[in-house]
This record gives C-alpha cells, sequence and structure tokens, in this order.
C-alpha cells in the first residue's frame, strides 16, 4: 500500500509598523507600535511555545524592531502616552485628545463588549471626525477620563495575557472606578510585554521553530523605489509623477542597514527577504540575490501573471490545478537568481478578512479542511508541496469575536495531531525540496490586485512622490560639497529612506481624510528633515498638506499630527 504523502504548509507572518517617530524631535506620535507589539506581536510568537510542532516563518520588518528598540531603552515621547496623567492635571487640549483618540480600536467586536468602554463611547457620542468631540468634553468627569486611560491601554493588551495576569484580570472584573495606581500599573504591564518581544523570537529562533525574515529597513516598495516609472508594466494608463524616481542605490542601503539589524539582533544572515507589499518586479532580483537572500516571496496573482497562466478554482474556492501553486519556483531574471513561493491569496485572504466572522474554532475547522482537501487535489503529483499562507500578524485580529486567541489554538492544536499536514518553516522546506520548476519571467506587481496602484497614479500619490524625488535630488546636488558634512548627509538619507516607506502613499487617496492626514503630515515632516540637515531653506511646498478634505467632509483645524504638544515645527522656524 502506498505510503501516505503529507502536504506542508508555511505560515509566514508579517510583523510591520512605519516609523512614527519625528527623529528631530524623538517624538512618537502614534502608538502602534507599542500597542500592537503589546496584543500581537509578543503573543504571535509566545503561542508557538504550546505547540512545538508548529513551525513558522515570521518577517519582522526593522522599522517595527528599531521602534521596539527605542520604547525599551531610550527616552522618549509619546503622545498617547502624555495624556496618561492625572486626570486632575489634564489640559483642555488633553482631554480632547483623549476623546479624540482613546477609542481607536475596532467598535462593534471590542468596545461593544465592554459595558463600562461602550457606556464611554456612548458619551463621547461615537465620533470619529476631528471637532466632533467638544461637546462630549463637557459631559466627562475626572472618574470618566481616569476609567478611558484605562481601558483604552487595558484593551491594547492581548486577552489571552489579561486573562493569566492577576492584576490585569482583575481590573477587566473591576470595570470602572480605577485608581491613579492601577492607571500606571497598566502601562507598567505594556512595557513588560514590549521587552520581552525580541527575546521570545530569539528563543524560538535558536530552538529553529521559526525562521525570521526581514526587509527593506523602511519598507519602501522596491520596484518603485528602482524606477517608479515601471508601474506602467501592470497599469499601462496609469497617470505618473512629473519627476521620475531611479534610485536603485537606496534599496541596497535600505538592505544593507536591514541586514546589519539582523545580525545585532538574532546572528548570521537571513534566507528570505520579503519585498515590502510583497512588491516585486525583474530588477528587484538581482538586488536580493546580490545581497545573500535565498529565497522571497509574493503573491499567486504575479505567478499567473508571469508564467500567462490562470490558477483556477471551483464555486468553494479550491485550485483546481494546484501543481501550478502548491510548489516553490526557482527564478532566474536579469542575471539574478533565488527561489521564489507564492501565497495563496484565498486562504490568506480567508485568515485576514473572512473568518472575522467565524467562530473562531469553527474557522480554524474550515482551514484545516480547506488543506485536506488540496492534499487530496495533489495525490496523483509527483514530490512534495508547499502551501503558503500570508498576511500581516496584527491587522486581522480585533475583528476576530475572541480576537486570535480562539482560533489559532483550533488551528495549532488541530495540525499538531494531524500526521497528514505538517507546519514548517520555507527555508527548511527549500532545503530538502530545491524547486522543480523555472520560472524565466517575474510579472511588477503586489499583493494588491497584482499592481502598483495603491503607491502611486493618483494626484495625491503622485505629489508625495514628486516631493520625494526633489527631496533626493536635493542630497546629491549638496553630496560631496564642502559645507556638507558626513553626519549631515548621512542624517539627511536617513529621512530620505524614511519618506521611501511605502504606507505613506498607501493611506493617501485609499482611506478617509481624517485617518489619512496624519501619515500625509509625518511624510512632509520627514522630508523637511533632509532639508533642514543639509543646512537649506525647506521648501514652501512641504508646509502645505497634500490631502484635503472631500465634500462632507470635517477637515482638521489644526495641525492633524498634534496631540498634547504640536508635532510640525511653527513656520517661523522653517529656515532655522
Amino acid at each position: 500500500m502506498k505510503e501516505e504523502k503529507p502536504l506542508y504548509i508555511a505560515f509566514v507572518w508579517n510583523q510591520h509598523q512605519p516609523y512614527y517617530q519625528d527623529n528631530s524631535r524623538r517624538h512618537y506620535i502614534m502608538p502602534w507600535v507599542r500597542l500592537h507589539a503589546a496584543k500581537n506581536y509578543y503573543q504571535m510568537a509566545a503561542i508557538l511555545e504550546n505547540y512545538p510542532q508548529i513551525r513558522q516563518t515570521f518577517n519582522l520588518t526593522p522599522s517595527l524592531l528599531e521602534q521596539i528598540l527605542d520604547y525599551t531603552e531610550t527616552d522618549y515621547v509619546d503622545y498617547y502616552l502624555q495624556v496618561m496623567k492625572s486626570t486632575s492635571e489634564l489640559t483642555e487640549a488633553e482631554r480632547r485628545f483623549l476623546l479624540q483618540h482613546y477609542f481607536d480600536i475596532q467598535w462593534e467586536r471590542v468596545i461593544e463588549q465592554i459595558p463600562r468602554y461602550r457606556e464611554l463611547l456612548d458619551l463621547q457620542g461615537r465620533r470619529r471626525e476631528p471637532r466632533a468631540v467638544k461637546q462630549a468634553m463637557e459631559r466627562f468627569t475626572e472618574e470618566d477620563y481616569r476609567d478611558l486611560q484605562v481601558w483604552f491601554n487595558l484593551i491594547w493588551i492581548d486577552p489571552e495575557i489579561r486573562a493569566g495576569d492577576p492584576l490585569l484580570s482583575h481590573l477587566e472584573k473591576k470595570h470602572r472606578l480605577f485608581s491613579e495606581g492601577e492607571r500606571v500599573k497598566v502601562l507598567e504591564k505594556q512595557m513588560e510585554i514590549l521587552k520581552q518581544v525580541i527575546p521570545v523570537h530569539r528563543r524560538l529562533k535558536q530552538k529553529k521553530q521559526i525562521e525570521i525574515m526581514t526587509t527593506p529597513f523602511y519598507h519602501p516598495i522596491a520596484p518603485l523605489l528602482i524606477d517608479n516609472y515601471t508601474a506602467l508594466r501592470a497599469s499601462p494608463n496609469l497617470p505618473l509623477p512629473d519627476e521620475r524616481f531611479t534610485f536603485k542605490e537606496d534599496l541596497y542601503a535600505h538592505i544593507e542597514a536591514s541586514l546589519h539589524q539582523y545580525r545585532g539582533f538574532f546572528e548570521g544572515q537571513p534566507e528570505g527577504i520579503w519585498p515590502p507589499e510583497q512588491a516585486v518586479s525583474p530588477e528587484t532580483v538581482p538586488v536580493f540575490s546580490e545581497t545573500g537572500f535565498e529565497w522571497t516571496i509574493t503573491d499567486e496573482q504575479i505567478l499567473e501573471k508571469s508564467l500567462g497562466v490562470e490558477i483556477c478554482r471551483d464555486g468553494y474556492g479550491h485550485v483546481l490545478n494546484p501543481e501550478v501553486l502548491y510548489q516553490p519556483y526557482l527564478l532566474s531574471v536579469e542575471g539574478g537568481e533565488m527561489a521564489v513561493v507564492f501565497r495563496d491569496h484565498n486562504l490568506s485572504d480567508r485568515i485576514g478578512f473572512e473568518y472575522q466572522g467565524f467562530h473562531g474554532d469553527h474557522a480554524a475547522e474550515d482551514l484545516v479542511h480547506r488543506l485536506h482537501r488540496i492534499r487530496q487535489n495533489l495525490r496523483h503529483s509527483e514530490g512534495n508541496h508547499l502551501v503558503t499562507i500570508s498576511l500581516d500578524g496584527e491587522n486581522a485580529w480585533e475583528w476576530y469575536p475572541d480576537d486570535k486567541r480562539t482560533f489559532l489554538h483550533g488551528l495549532y492544536r488541530r495540525l499538531s495531531h494531524d500526521p497528514n499536514l505538517h507546519c514548517i518553516t520555507v527555508g527548511e522546506y527549500l532545503k530538502q525540496n530545491p524547486p522543480r520548476r523555472k520560472l524565466n519571467n517575474l510579472f511588477t506587481g503586489s499583493w494588491v490586485d497584482h499592481n502598483l496602484t495603491r503607491w502611486i497614479g493618483t494626484e495625491s500619490k503622485n505629489t508625495m512622490w514628486d516631493l520625494l524625488a526633489r527631496a533626493r535630488q536635493t542630497v546629491e546636488k549638496y553630496r560631496g560639497t564642502p559645507r556638507l558634512t558626513q553626519k549631515n548627509l548621512q542624517e539627511a538619507l536617513r529621512n530620505i529612506y524614511i519618506a521611501e516607506g511605502s504606507d505613506y502613499q498607501w493611506w493617501a487617496d485609499s482611506m478617509p481624510y481624517y485617518l489619512a492626514a496624519p501619515f500625509d503630515g509625518l511624510f512632509r515632516k520627514h522630508l523637511a528633515n533632509v532639508y533642514r540637515s543639509l543646512e537649506v531653506p525647506v521648501p514652501e511646498e512641504l508646509y502645505s498638506p497634500i490631502l484635503l478634505p472631500e465634500e462632507g467632509e470635517a477637515s482638521w483645524e489644526e495641525d492633524p499630527l498634534s496631540g498634547p504638544v504640536s508635532m510640525l515645527q511653527a513656520r517661523k522656524e522653517k529656515n532655522q
């Protein structure tokens, strides 16, 4: 009797946050590194210690790791923490900030499930836009503000951690009338968790239970960094910026910085590189291979376009030609060669967007069933096969009924005891199963609709590219001149690299104005810091918002980056 052939599964979790710090002041204007670390980045790895049979791959972006280290080892200003003071000392601006920002979590799945937090949201008026919370300030008492301070930071700690911690579980049960001391204790617990994020990944890597990848340092869209006009390949009629951006050397600089950081945290050379947003082009391949990477990852739609073959699915989403998708390829393009795996778009999206509507245990059962169906459909195919499931490791969970807890425990428990489904790291699979098929063409695109239009092609996105290009050209203009010190040059380039991050264009023209405007402000702040590092006047255009509200949207009356303290320097300081 023929022996049953197992199916191999690679979970690849992308853990990323953009750079939220104004590095001229060391102010963090958004809290998502701290909060996602407390709720997701530690626990996504730590949960695996309960399931030693489960092997996984994690991409920890350098911009995330740099900020985690900053939080745990240096002095900083976090706007969201500046309002964590005695309620009797809160200024009017700080009270307004609390009511505007301390409901920043999923309302239906999270706040609605906590009577006291829901009560505070009702008291606030359930308003999201700027200017909309002024009336609520008259309704909030000091006790209300203190309860809001505690609940916001408490709920951004992973629920499994809260349940297992005597103090945190006590606060959940207490529900209201928190003390000043309890407010302080919640923040102390957050920082304890942050300090364990890097060690838990290091520990699991040493046990070979996880593989850790890296990515270009500040998460730029690699094809657009090399040449932003290559966006036309997938979208021939796309409007483009006036300034063509072609700084391939910047991609090398991002990668070299990533490798330096990786060696400091985890030792050795990472085998895999995550292209930010899984955006690739033929020109990215030699850069990745020349810098020592053995494999990379992108989306199944890129495989379809590269092969000119449709990956067919039935009405239930099962792949009908599975041998095409569920194997690695040897990518040989533009003189570069490396292995590439392609994620199952459907299964990844089920975790990211669809299973939130399931009970966690039912979602786990559904995924395992689908993996068995893939194995069954591959039973007559030669060799071993790999299903790659890849997505963000943080953004989906607050939409789940019980966060990640029930789903991941149910999934890992089932997979741990299933002899026909083996979880494996990508690197381990490739060592045991080198690619059998060669790929001599790579389509230019990303996981988003196999193109690059999420980052270029609208008026605001193109304006960002033009501003970035002019700042980058200014750096080259002054490079090598006697007046520019090496220190100032490096600081200018660092701000360029930060501004090259993908998240600024991601938000522009794609998300509601009141959410996107802070990213516009931060982007312009980074570019202003380029000119300040060069000791030349900041262009006037950097003081004007790129994004404007649509008809019916409330505008920001003040700088959208302002928290308790304004982040952007005053206009009169621009030439100093």
